[in-house]
């Protein structure tokens, strides 16, 4: 199996945004932490979605939401 394709796209929300749940977190190890406003005013504004197409025709699909537009510049280099 050999990569054919790849294709970053970065989206990007422009609707209005409220403040996230007390709940939200990243990832499981950000409720060991105290927050502060660090979670009360983070966003996510921009996601990268990245298609990898391959000869077979087995397709993968992978997101970034950190940085995305500097991650599609990786991915397209």
């Amino acid at each position: 199996m050999k990569i054919k394709h790849v294709r970053a796209r970065v989206f990007e929300w422009k609707g209005k945004v409220v403040p996230p749940q007390s709940h939200f977190c990243t990832n499981a190890v950000d409720i060991l932490y105290e927050r502060g406003d660090a979670m009360g005013s983070f966003r996510f504004h921009g996601w990268l979605v990245v298609e990898i197409e391959c000869d077979d025709g087995t397709v993968g699909i992978g997101n970034c939401a950190l940085a995305p537009r500097v991650a599609k510049q990786i991915v397209d280099e």
